[in-house]
């Protein structure tokens, strides 16, 4: 597989190629420090197969690079800036990975690019704490981390998110798909219609028809149903 890599950082070039050397199977073919040079690598590299790049560039931004061409190979965004995420994925990004990177999380990029997941496999893919969540809310799209989601709430097909900054999200997809992907150390099922983080959780109080969850940081509670605030209690570990 051939390569392009695009990063003003020498240093960072050179752990990445050390990086792909140790991985196997990807031949880095041209390098450039800017949007500039970083356009003539690319025209001078018609048959690459893959194109990694930073952001953020002395001259430009990396999607300064990308409105010049028509076709490109693959892409693989690493960058310090997650804000960027969005952009990246509208462009159908193999992956966009946050530095600093590891060997690990690299590999899982490039599977991806050998192995691409079906529509039905990517929805499912297995998250992590720090990974990004897309969520469409009308005409306005959000990123969220993982380990920024508070509870879901199942409704039939649907499930309603609410987050630690205080957003709430509906999604068309369901319980039982949600708590597939996350964290099973972290999420907890409660009977059919929760899945709470419990790291955000702050206290619960039982009422006499049902109870009420307290997360951190958000200021209305949320009603439960007694069955649930039991199961609740019983799964969550006593200090």
């Amino acid at each position: 597989m051939k390569c392009l890599l695009i990063d003003d950082e020498i240093v960072f070039r050179i752990q990445l190629k050390g990086l792909l050397e140790e991985i196997g199977g990807i031949e880095v073919i041209g390098e450039a420090d800017g949007c500039a040079s970083g356009v003539e690598l690319i025209r001078n590299n018609p048959k690459a197969d893959l194109l990694i790049l930073d952001v953020e560039l002395p001259d430009g931004t990396c999607f300064d690079i990308i409105s010049q061409f028509n076709r490109l190979p693959k892409l693989l965004f690493i960058t310090s800036h997650e804000e960027y995420a969005l952009s990246a994925f509208e462009l159908n990004a193999l992956d966009y990975i946050q530095k600093p990177i590891t060997l690990e999380r690299l590999k899982l990029a490039l599977e991806r690019l050998e192995h691409p997941l079906s529509a039905d496999e990517e929805k499912l893919s297995v998250l992590d704490l720090d990974d990004l969540v897309l969520f469409c809310c009308n005409k306005y799209k959000h990123f969220t981390r993982v380990s920024e989601i508070v509870v879901i709430l199942s409704d039939e097909n649907y499930t309603h998110i609410l987050c630690s900054n205080g957003k709430r999200f509906v999604m068309k997809k369901t319980l039982s798909a949600w708590e597939k992907q996350l964290p099973e150390t972290r999420f907890m099922r409660v009977g059919r219609q929760l899945l709470v983080n419990i790291s955000s959780l702050d206290r619960m109080e039982a009422k006499s028809r049902g109870g009420l969850l307290w997360f951190k940081g958000i200021q209305e509670p949320l009603e439960i149903k007694s069955s649930a605030l039991k199961s609740l209690q019983l799964l969550a570990k006593p200090i």
